[in-house]
């Protein structure tokens, strides 16, 4: 087996009939080559109430390439992509979100591209070209967080800087991803790694139950010395936060939370502190953004982002951030 796609669900059915669909319509133009690309795909379903359950449950049974594991209660992601590893057969591994869609390429140029690269250095993982449903580039190949990283998020230093090399360093916002290039991290709606080296690395950090065990992986990676690499020949669609959260206080919370065990597993207590204070600020500063046009725009939109703000910093304190 070559390939172990392993995708984590939890309530995204709407989805993953055209994620799944989308991986069998490309695959399949492989057939009749002598040297197509075997995979099986694994769905670890966090317990879902949307009849998402049901309906794996038949596709598996008239998939042979398609294993369902149900679990007993939403896991998060890290312990479910592990719990999908660990069953997983393939040499390699496709980590894989629900919300996406295989749009262009080949799963053989993946495995050709990852061991050309093998020939010089310790790869860790690959990342793909990631779209947005209108066409339009999605970053998901970022530098490291650093505390100045999340000065320039906080202060919005990244969007009105974007093409700027220190604002807009931490989406790489001034590189047009159009060539293949070494990075620090990809993000982890499509993350494809050999089944050894993820193993070697330790796998996921089960600590964080959604968000930053992307970068945390790349991280530990980068630390034995693997090189992360962004491949732009392999194309897929992700409808970001479609999926991660349909709550965005919850989801703003989470990723806070996230952060911050990040930085404390990571880095030292004073990098963790700073961290939340420079976080709180941006959320502080969204909030009296929000006011402002509020007053001077009481649109339905604007009031709902305000009240949003306020949720994030109910949650957070609350301890209600996914990882908590």
């Amino acid at each position: 087996m070559d390939i172990s796609i392993i995708i984590v669900n939890y309530n995204s059915l709407e989805f993953i009939k055209g994620c799944l669909e989308s991986i069998k319509r490309l695959t399949g133009s492989n057939r009749g080559e002598k040297n197509k690309s075997s995979y099986e795909i694994l769905v670890v379903d966090n317990k879902s109430g949307d009849g998402s359950i049901e309906y794996l449950k038949e596709q598996a049974k008239v998939n042979n390439i398609l294993h369902f594991i149900p679990n007993k209660k939403n896991m998060g992601f890290s312990r479910a992509s592990n719990i999908g590893a660990l069953k997983a057969k393939g040499k390699y591994l496709l980590f894989l979100n629900p919300d996406t869609k295989f749009l262009e390429g080949d799963l053989k140029y993946l495995i050709g591209f990852y061991n050309k690269k093998n020939e010089d250095n310790r790869v860790g993982v690959v990342g793909a070209k990631i779209v947005n449903p209108d066409g339009t580039l999605q970053l998901s190949s970022r530098s490291f967080p650093t505390l100045s990283r999340q000065f320039y998020e906080s202060y919005f230093l990244y969007r009105i800087f974007k093409r700027n090399c220190v604002f807009g360093s931490y989406f790489m916002s001034w590189w047009d991803h159009k060539s293949e290039r070494e990075v620090d991290w990809l993000a982890g709606s499509f993350m494809f790694i050999k089944k050894d080296i993820f193993m070697e690395a330790g796998m996921f950090d089960e600590d964080y139950f959604m968000y930053s065990e992307d970068s945390d992986l790349c991280l530990r990676l980068c630390r034995k010395g693997f090189k992360n690499y962004y491949f732009p020949y392999f194309i897929i669609e992700h409808i970001d936060k479609a999926v991660a959260s349909r709550n965005m206080a919850v989801r703003e919370a989470g990723i806070w939370t996230s952060r911050r065990l990040y930085f404390k597993k990571n880095y030292s207590r004073v990098h963790t502190v700073l961290l939340s204070l420079i976080y709180l600020a941006g959320v502080i500063n969204r909030i009296l953004l929000f006011i402002i046009l509020c007053v001077f725009n009481p649109v339905k939109v604007n009031r709902a982002r305000l009240f949003m703000y306020f949720k994030v910093l109910k949650l957070y304190f609350r301890g209600q951030g996914y990882g908590s």
